[in-house]
């Protein structure tokens, strides 16, 4: 049900046209923005119906599969076997049984401390699996720990509350195994072990093996009853040296928790060099900086991260697919602030182009393909060093989302990062290796 504002749709329909399944798609309202995206999956094999259509196979289904922010209407309930959700289907992979299972929750720093502990797990020789941030399918972790030659140890799940309820639903409210449920804030806490109205009552139980909370929740956790006081471990500890660190100081007590020592700990949440596709430093070479800041799909956080770059010449690439109706007006401040703009393609980039020749401001694109956005960009950063001891930055910031020439802004982030490091000489400083 729905292809997904990130791409979720698709990777579940390609997920399950890859096991040999019959899969329909039920159509999207705005096919328009989805044009590709559909036409790729009837290639596979996929098979698109309208709402009408998806009430009448629902009970020859064998699982209905609900994307995130896609209601599911009463009959579609009603007659459906099963309805489940990524997270679900990734929870009761086998596969998965022999991995750490982690989840983060709470209402705000779940990226940061996912971003965070899933680096510091690699540094520690733990391999962990990320679903990347709320929104972003699981299903591509699914295709992943299908390939002999991608192997995890651990898989760490952000949770936003509503997808705690879609979950709990899609599991009958009996989830496996949990090794951590780590809660960055706050969340909602039941009042007895039979009230499943509040997201902990939904999640947390006798499958969960180890929960970390934040010292504030303690007492009225343990009053609920949802778990005993030998599995909850409230924080920051004294012995913390990332106390009030955000995304950090969880990821700390979560790896502790696990049992490995605290200067080996420390040392790779120190090696920990952010998020990546958020201001995202991913090479220096010859006085030219290159930042991926893909996760920037509005043009507030343009706005936002071209202020923090006043006094160096930035060669902005922009643009791709309008899904929040953009008023591009606000791009016109970045825009007249770059030295350089290249653009990507997309629908954004559609709206923006009109304003550009009005206002004579000089563009290399629209570039479908990264590499030629990142050449052009370049290639304008080399021209302005040319007999001159500067320092030029290449920065990737969108300002609009990806689905129409990438799967999502992670997958586009990581066509920059790749093509950068196959790019660049050998020299050149490399950073989130």
């Amino acid at each position: 049900m729905g292809i997904g504002g990130s791409g979720g749709g698709a990777e579940a329909a390609e997920y399950y046209l890859n096991q040999g399944n019959e899969v329909m798609v039920l159509s999207p309202s705005d096919e328009s923005r989805n044009e590709q995206t559909r036409r790729n999956l009837e290639e596979r094999g996929a098979i698109f119906i309208t709402r009408q259509e998806a009430e009448s196979e629902a009970g020859n289904a064998d699982i209905v599969v609900k994307m995130p922010g896609i209601p599911v209407p009463y009959i579609i309930k009603r007659k459906a076997r099963r309805i489940i959700n990524d997270i679900a289907a990734l929870l009761e992979d086998p596969r998965t049984e022999r991995m750490k299972r982690i989840i983060i929750l709470g209402s705000k720093g779940k990226t940061s401390t996912a971003s965070a502990l899933s680096a510091a797990l690699s540094e520690l020789g733990i391999k962990a699996a990320s679903t990347e941030g709320v929104g972003y399918s699981a299903f591509h972790i699914l295709s992943e720990i299908e390939n002999d030659n991608m192997v995890y140890d651990a898989v760490i799940i952000e949770m936003s509350q509503w997808q705690v309820r879609d979950t709990a639903e899609a599991l009958s409210f009996h989830w496996p195994r949990i090794d951590i449920i780590g809660i960055t804030d706050t969340i909602a806490l039941p009042t007895s072990p039979s009230d499943f109205s509040a997201e902990g009552g939904l999640i947390i139980g006798p499958w969960t093996r180890r929960l970390i909370i934040p010292r504030f929740l303690r007492e009225k956790l343990l009053f609920s009853g949802i778990i005993t006081k030998a599995k909850v471990r409230s924080y920051p500890s004294p012995i913390n040296p990332f106390k009030h660190k955000a995304g950090s100081e969880l990821a700390w007590e979560c790896i502790r928790s696990i049992g490995f020592r605290r200067k080996d700990i420390n040392k790779a949440i120190l090696s920990y060099k952010g998020i990546p596709n958020r201001l995202e430093l991913v090479a220096v070479d010859n006085g030219v900086s290159f930042i991926n800041d893909s996760a920037s799909v509005l043009p507030i956080s343009v706005q936002f991260s071209m202020r923090g770059m006043k006094g160096t010449p930035v060669h902005l690439i922009l643009g791709g697919t309008d899904k929040s109706h953009t008023d591009i007006e606000e791009l016109t401040g970045p825009i007249n602030d770059a030295v350089s703009v290249t653009l990507l393609a997309g629908s954004l980039t559609d709206k923006l182009l009109p304003m550009l020749h009005r206002e004579g401001i000089r563009f290399s694109g629209p570039f479908i393909k990264m590499e030629d956005a990142v050449d052009a960009a370049l290639e304008s950063a080399r021209a302005r060093q040319r007999g001159r001891d500067t320092s030029e930055i290449i920065l990737l910031s969108p300002g609009a989302y990806a689905d129409e020439n990438f799967a999502n802004e992670f997958e586009r982030g990581r066509a920059f990062r790749n093509y950068i490091r196959k790019l660049l000489a050998p020299a050149a400083v490399y950073q989130n290796k």
